[in-house]
């Protein structure tokens, strides 16, 4: 019977493994079949530790994003309710500014409550979790929430009414529609006017068009602002990003989020923009294909 001996190079190989160093370096199989047998096992072991360290690194990304998106997005919210409250304490206009405070600090709720999961990684904001929609309601809803904040700002606001619809394209001749979860598409849109409303001068305009095609529904969301330097226009939607000029392209991590969320729906965004010539913002949801 042949002897199986466990030389240094074996031990040093094994330590490596044991201790995780240089797990990007291959074992070299080498020695007789017992020898060789067991390093192709160092091996196999190795493998599966990059891939255990690739996913704890992906998790606590994903984590470290998260937060720093609820960070984000709570921002808009916190500015509605300190304006709901100053025009209650001014006594401007005739709206139920209490309601609305209330509203607005159920959606900050929600915001928050996207972040409470247990495991890492365990439904990805609950990402699984949608509702059919009616499109065009769904979203004119939407943004029309937006409105008061930006017309405060002397903008102009408009959010355009959906074309004719045939049953051709969605489940029933009344409605296009749509699977989403609703609390990451609010997210979406926040971010996308926030961000156009950020860079839209007094006396500008923020338009929204809904359009439809065989397979998808289409928001195009467009400002008269100051536009994004064409040398930017690529990354903007990079985790981070953040431009060297104080135009629209400063857009740091909102529009990383949002397109994360659209593309997990299925769908995709893009941009369109010139600088001192404004910005568009096309998302585009897969629609509901006609059951027959």
């Amino acid at each position: 019977m042949a002897s199986f001996i466990v030389n240094d190079y074996i031990l040093q190989e094994i330590d490596r493994i044991y201790l995780g160093k240089d797990l990007d370096k291959p074992v070299k199989i080498r020695g007789n079949v017992r020898q060789r047998k067991l390093l192709y096992h160092l091996n196999d072991a190795r493998l599966h530790l990059l891939q255990e360290r690739a996913k704890v690194s992906k998790q606590l990304e994903y984590a470290s994003v998260t937060v720093a998106g609820v960070l984000h997005d709570l921002k808009t919210p916190m500015a509605l309710i300190a304006g709901y409250a100053e025009c209650a304490q001014d006594g401007v206009g005739d709206k139920d500014y209490l309601q609305l405070i209330r509203d607005t600090v159920d959606k900050l709720q929600s915001i928050v409550d996207s972040v409470s999961v247990p495991k890492p990684f365990a439904a990805r904001d609950d990402i699984d979790v949608k509702e059919f929609v009616s499109a065009r309601p769904f979203f004119y809803a939407i943004f029309n929430r937006y409105r008061d904040m930006v017309e405060e700002r002397g903008i102009k606001y408009v959010i355009g009414r959906l074309p004719g619809i045939t049953k051709w394209y969605c489940r029933t001749s009344a409605i296009v529609g749509m699977y989403v979860n609703k609390k990451l598409i609010d997210r979406v849109v926040q971010n996308i006017v926030t961000n156009d409303l950020r860079y839209t001068p007094r006396g500008g305009m923020i338009r929204v068009i809904f359009s439809k095609g065989r397979q998808y529904f289409y928001i195009k969301v467009s400002d008269t602002g100051s536009g994004i330097k064409q040398a930017d226009v690529p990354f903007i939607f990079d985790r981070g990003f953040r431009s060297d000029s104080s135009g629209s392209g400063n857009k740091g991590l909102g529009l990383y989020m949002a397109k994360d969320i659209v593309v997990r729906h299925g769908g995709e965004i893009s941009v369109k923009s010139k600088e001192g010539k404004g910005t568009t913002f096309i998302i585009k949801l897969p629609i509901v294909p006609l059951v027959k």
